[in-house]
């Protein structure tokens, strides 16, 4: 016969309403905790997750939102989210939208919300009001990762997108590169208007004024990273240096140079953004600005988890956490 609620109860020497607490994810004491915990594992109690969430109307599911899972940031955040929320007792629902879908993000909150998930966590690309409102009444809270919505008040974890870009521009111009090419998203969106702020910043605090040629915005493609490179090699007068602020556009731009056998930093100074691998494996090794992919996630799942416990109720907080430079070989001082 399976072992219940009870049977856990007599075991631990705790109340049911004890070990209640603790299956639904409350806080217990550090004591109790251990004692219940072993007291399931003698036991093999198996939470009944279908009638437990037809008595508490809680499904213990979260549903994620990634734009593209085939995205590097996306499928890295999606690990340590999902880790952080099965430690709760929490399973995730894995959902991908098209960004240029302009009902793409709303047709899947409503699908989530149809399959009565306890909370949500997303890249907010095309995120209504509407929407936000709409999960509201359900009661399911949202929280944003990788970027703000302005006039949208949701829980956020994101990084400081101006401070990187500023410490990376400030970066090479202290090795003597005032010709800087910038390869960001498409403009408009807060991830990329605050990194292109953090170049003009540091741009203008060194009184070097801005070249529109050495500005690419588009999207956040291989393809654009590419292109970009292509046009700034071909100016008149390229640039020295060159910041790909993402990390399919610094696969694309080191395609590029790969294709044209540009000899990194002999004749360019590069610095890439996110992506490790290729960061690693390049020769010589390149300089990049690198989100902490896990701290992001790990802070996304805990707010989370404190507005579907009712642990917090206040005002939509922003949490901004800072990237770091990992320094490798791909820039040169310019003589």
């Amino acid at each position: 016969m399976a072992s219940t609620i009870k049977d856990v109860a007599k075991m631990a020497g705790v109340s049911i309403s004890t070990v209640s607490k603790f299956i639904n994810g409350g806080n217990v004491l550090e004591e109790n905790r251990q004692q219940i915990e072993n007291a399931i594992a003698t036991l093999n109690y198996q939470v009944n997750t279908v009638a437990r969430g037809m008595k508490t109307r809680k499904t213990m599911s979260v549903g994620v939102l990634i734009p593209s899972l085939a995205d590097y940031y996306g499928v890295s955040i999606l690990s340590y989210i999902d880790q952080e929320l099965y430690a709760s007792g929490y399973s995730t629902i894995i959902c991908d939208y098209s960004q240029t879908d302009p009902t793409g993000a709303s047709d899947k909150i409503n699908f989530l919300i149809n399959k009565q998930i306890d909370g949500i966590i997303m890249q907010p690309i095309n995120v209504r009001q509407e929407d936000i409102d709409r999960a509201a009444k359900a009661d399911v809270p949202i929280v944003f990762v990788d970027m703000e919505i302005p006039f949208i008040a949701c829980d956020t974890v994101t990084i400081d997108n101006e401070d990187i870009a500023f410490r990376i521009t400030r970066h090479l111009l202290d090795n003597g590169h005032t010709r800087i090419g910038f390869i960001g998203g498409a403009p408009g969106f807060n991830t990329t208007d605050d990194r292109v702020r953090g170049y003009q910043k540091a741009l203008a605090e060194s009184k070097i004024a801005e070249d529109p040629d050495l500005l690419h915005l588009e999207n956040v493609s291989e393809e654009s990273g590419y292109l970009a490179m292509m046009q700034f090699m071909q100016l008149k007068n390229p640039p020295t240096a060159v910041f790909a602020s993402g990390n399919d556009l610094t696969a694309g731009a080191v395609m590029y140079m790969n294709e044209k056998h540009l000899k990194v930093p002999k004749d360019l100074s590069f610095v890439g953004f996110e992506n490790q691998t290729i960061a690693h494996v390049y020769s010589p090794t390149l300089t990049i600005g690198i989100q902490p992919i896990r701290k992001i996630g790990q802070t996304a799942a805990r707010m989370l988890l404190e507005r579907m416990r009712g642990e917090y109720e206040g005002e939509a907080r922003t949490i901004r956490l800072k990237a770091v430079i990992d320094f490798g070989a791909s820039v040169e001082k310019k003589k």
